[in-house]
Parts: structure tokens; C-alpha cells; sequence
């Protein structure tokens, strides 16, 4: 029987008036909410007389260490870089930072965090200038997180495309997907497994996203919000992770994404051996979108934001299938130095 978590866990179902009461009660908040789009967990949009805020109701199976770290690291970046409006906790009346409430004889933790305002990266036309900011922000932001360390963040999570053998035991959930996924399993095994001491690790977002990021009326790059998927990982897997959703949305996408490499490696330089890396995680991170879709599906048929991203997530493995990938490699490193 497969072990419960949080992505096999129903996220939550509070209704408004259930939410409402839990503001007034723990932060003494009288408001007016909104529902925000969510993958496993639940999220309002909270809006007094005073301020804006945000409200999560993680996933009944979600560890408190995991949004222990979450908290502990939109702290650590905002107090090391006071020019970025980085979301950030708000304790309750009884001084936490989290709380738990019971809900249909379920446990659930709770945490109120500050509001950004501003444009998400998807509302904006995509350009080499601004996936080079793009990629030079990332790099801020893990040069940041260079001294922050947290257990919870080494842990078995399927969203580390470093974790192939995770991925591994998750094929037989797609069945129909096994040899996409399997061929660029095997090239990452084939090409980078047996060197994975080149690699730098450190804590990453890893989940840089069009949806998680931020610009302000002057273009430039303001947050990143959403740090559920952080965790202690390959360096290189954080510009991987953003590439991956800026090739799958562009039916060109090569520019777009050596831009972003470029910038990165300015902001927070790679190994020629991490460059060269980079396309096969980009590569294995779709195929964790494709696996996690059709098996996620399955189960809540009726959340269409779990497969959001997944045919053309397909479509561009099926691309790439075709293409020569060591060229590819040596395309992205050559720009990324130059």
C-alpha cells in the first residue's frame, strides 16, 4: 500500500465561512477573501480594511518541519535583502507562526504571509532581456540562500530531478509514458550519474515558475513566492527548473532559454561541467511534470491545474527525442560564457 503524502492526500476544502472564522478567531482579522488557484494545498487571497494578506491551509500530510523551513527561509532572504518584497510570515494573536486547526477529523497547519503586489512573469511578453533578468534574479536569490541550512530540506521529494530513482519508482503510475521518460532517465544516467560529485549542492526554490514570479511597473524582477517545493539539491537544477517552463510554453525556445542560463551564470557562476548539465535536467524535470500529471490525475480527476502543463510538456520531450542533445549542451554552455 504507497505511503500517504502530499500529493496523494486530497488538499484541503474549507469552505469561506470556515476560513473567515479561523482569521477572526487566531488573528483577529475581519475581511473579505477570495479562492486562489492551488496544486495540493488551499490558498485565499485576504483582503481588511488595513491590508492584503495570504492564507495557506497546507495539505493534511504535509510536514510542520517542511513549512517550518518554508517561514524560516522568506525570513532569512528578506532580512538579507531589504530591496525585495519577498512574502513573509504573520504570527497569530497567540505569537505563532503557524497554527493548526481540525477540520472533518483531519489536522491541518495553518500560516498567514504578507501580500506582494505586483505582475506575475506570465503576464509578460517573453524577450532575451528579460529571461537574462530573469536568470540573474534566480542567481541572487541562491547566492542569498548560501548560509541557510535546514534538515527538512534533505528529504525524498519526486519535484528533485536529481532523485531519478524516485522518478524510477513513480513509471509505474504512467505506464504509457515509460519509454518517453525512460530515454532521457537513461541519458541522465548515461551522460552525468557517475560525476554527480561535480555537481555543487546547496538549497534551492526549485520551482521558479511563470506563476511564481513577480516583476514591478519598472519590468524588473520584485519576489518569488511559493517556497513549498524547496529543497537541498543540485545548484544547476534551479535554472533547469524555470528553463523547463519557458521551453515548454515557447515553440522556440532556445534563445529564450540560453538568456536565462546567461544570466544565472552571472549572478552565481556554474562549472563548465554544471552548464553543460543544465538540458538534461531541464530535460528530466518535464519528465517529473508528465509522470506527476498522469498519475496526480488519476486520483483528482477533477483538479485541472495538476495537468496544466503536461502535453506540452510531452510535445517538447517528444522534440527533443529527435534533437541532438550534446549539441544542445554545447550550445547553451558556449552562450551561457559568453
Amino acid at each position: 500500500m504507497e505511503t500517504s503524502n502530499v500529493f496523494n492526500t486530497p488538499p484541503p476544502e474549507f469552505n469561506q465561512e470556515e476560513v473567515l472564522d479561523i482569521l477572526l478567531k487566531y488573528y483577529n482579522i475581519d475581511c473579505s477573501i477570495e479562492n486562489l488557484v492551488s496544486d495540493r494545498d488551499q490558498n485565499f487571497k485576504i483582503i481588511s480594511k488595513e491590508q492584503i494578506y495570504i492564507l495557506k491551509i497546507a495539505n493534511s500530510a504535509e510536514s510542520k518541519r517542511v513549512l517550518e523551513m518554508q517561514n524560516l527561509a522568506m525570513n532569512y532572504i528578506s532580512n538579507k535583502d531589504s530591496s525585495l518584497d519577498i512574502s513573509i510570515p504573520i504570527k497569530s494573536r497567540n505569537d505563532e507562526e503557524i497554527i493548526h486547526v481540525e477540520h472533518n477529523n483531519h489536522g491541518y497547519y495553518v500560516r498567514l504571509l504578507s501580500h506582494v503586489d505586483g505582475k506575475f512573469l506570465n503576464q509578460i511578453e517573453p524577450s532575451p532581456y528579460l529571461m537574462t533578468s530573469l536568470g540573474e534574479f534566480l542567481g541572487d536569490i541562491d547566492q542569498l540562500f548560501k548560509g541557510f541550512k535546514h534538515p527538512a530540506a534533505n528529504r525524498e521529494f519526486i519535484w528533485d530531478a536529481r532523485q531519478v530513482d524516485v522518478l524510477n519508482q513513480q513509471l509505474k503510475y504512467s505506464e504509457k509514458e515509460k519509454t518517453l521518460i525512460s530515454y532521457f532517465i537513461n541519458l541522465f544516467n548515461e551522460r552525468l550519474s557517475n560525476q554527480a560529485n561535480l555537481f555543487s549542492m546547496s538549497i534551492i526554490h526549485n520551482d521558479g515558475n511563470e506563476n511564481n514570479i513577480l516583476i514591478g511597473p519598472d519590468k524588473k524582477m520584485k519576489s518569488i513566492i511559493d517556497f513549498g517545493d524547496m529543497i537541498y539539491s543540485y545548484s544547476a537544477l534551479e535554472p533547469a527548473v524555470c528553463m523547463a517552463y519557458i521551453a515548454i510554453d515557447n515553440k522556440k525556445p532556445f534563445s529564450l532559454i540560453a538568456s536565462l542560463l546567461k544570466g544565472y551564470n552571472s549572478t552565481n557562476p556554474l562549472s563548465i561541467f554544471e552548464l553543460e548539465s543544465v538540458v538534461y535536467l531541464m530535460c528530466l524535470r518535464m519528465c517529473i511534470t508528465v509522470n506527476m500529471s498522469v498519475y496526480r490525475k488519476q486520483l483528482f480527476p477533477e483538479n485541472d491545474y495538476i495537468s496544466i502543463s503536461e502535453d506540452s510538456a510531452r510535445k517538447f520531450l517528444l522534440y527533443m527525442m529527435e534533437q541532438d542533445i550534446k549539441q544542445w549542451s554545447s550550445d547553451l554552455t558556449e552562450y551561457a560564457k559568453s
